[in-house]
C-alpha cells in the first residue's frame, strides 16, 4: 500500500479520495528536525508551505517517489534536486489564484479607504464630535479607477490581478523576464448570455513599473530574481 504523509494537514473530502484509491494518508505532524528520519516510511509526501522538502530528506528517503506541493509556489521544495533524483513534482497552480488577487485587491480597498484604521477607531468614538473627526479624515480616500498598477510576476495570479484592474478602469503596467506579451481572456456574466473579450497585455521594462505606478503588487518567488 502507498503511505501518504500529509504533513501540513489535508482537506478531509481530499483525504477521501486518497481514502478510496487504495492510499493510506497519515496526517500526524513530523516536525522538521525529525522529517529526515520520519518520512522514510513514506511514498509521498504532501506540503503547503509549513514544511521543507529538501536535498537531505531526498538522499535519506530513497523509497520517496512524489512530493506535491498544496498551492503555487515551491520555494519550501528543492525541485529540480528532487526530479533529478527521479522523483515526481507537483504543485496546484490555479488552486488559489482567484483567492490570492481578490486578497490584492482587498488590501487596496482597505489602503486607499483607510478601512484598516476606521474600523478599529470610529466604533471606540465616545461623542459625535469624535466621530465627525474621525469621519472628515477618513473622507479623504481615493479611487483605484484612472489609477496606473504595476504587476511583478504575470503568471495565472499576475493575470487574474489584471483582470480584476482592468475591470475597475485602472491602468496595468505588467512586468515578466521574457517581455513578451500577453494576451488574457476578461469574461463577463450577463443573466442570459455570457461573453469574454481578449486583450493584449503589453509588458514593459522594470524602471518603467517602478517609476510610473501608484500601486505594486508582488507574484514571484524572488524579487532578486527579476532584477537586470
Amino acid at each position: 500500500m502507498i503511505r501518504i504523509l500529509a504533513n501540513d494537514g489535508i482537506d478531509s473530502a481530499g483525504k477521501k479520495i486518497f481514502l478510496d484509491a487504495g492510499f493510506e494518508v497519515v496526517t500526524d505532524k513530523i516536525s522538521q528536525d525529525n522529517l529526515v528520519t520520519g518520512l522514510k516510511d513514506f511514498d509521498a509526501i504532501l506540503v503547503r508551505s509549513a514544511t521543507q522538502v529538501r536535498k537531505e530528506h531526498v538522499d535519506a528517503c530513497p523509497n520517496l517517489k512524489l512530493i506535491g506541493r498544496a498551492g503555487v509556489g515551491m520555494d519550501n521544495i528543492d525541485v529540480i534536486y528532487a526530479r533529478e533524483k527521479g522523483l515526481h513534482v507537483v504543485n496546484t497552480p490555479d488552486a488559489s489564484s482567484q483567492s490570492v488577487a481578490e486578497l490584492v485587491f482587498a488590501h487596496l480597498f482597505t489602503m486607499t479607504r483607510f478601512l484598516h484604521d476606521s474600523n478599529r477607531k470610529m466604533p471606540l468614538c465616545e461623542n459625535k464630535e469624535q466621530f465627525d473627526l474621525l469621519k472628515k479624515k477618513y473622507s479623504s480616500g481615493i479611487e483605484l479607477k484612472g489609477k496606473t498598477l504595476g504587476i511583478i510576476g504575470f503568471g495565472k495570479i499576475g493575470q487574474n490581478v489584471a483582470r480584476m484592474a482592468l475591470g475597475l478602469g485602472m491602468k496595468v503596467l505588467p512586468f515578466k523576464l521574457n517581455a513578451v506579451d500577453v494576451k488574457i481572456e476578461i469574461d463577463f456574466f450577463q443573466t442570459h448570455s455570457n461573453a469574454s473579450l481578449m486583450v493584449t497585455m503589453k509588458c514593459v521594462p522594470f524602471e518603467e513599473l517602478l517609476s510610473t505606478s501608484d500601486f505594486i503588487t508582488l507574484h514571484v518567488p524572488y524579487l532578486k530574481e527579476l532584477l537586470p
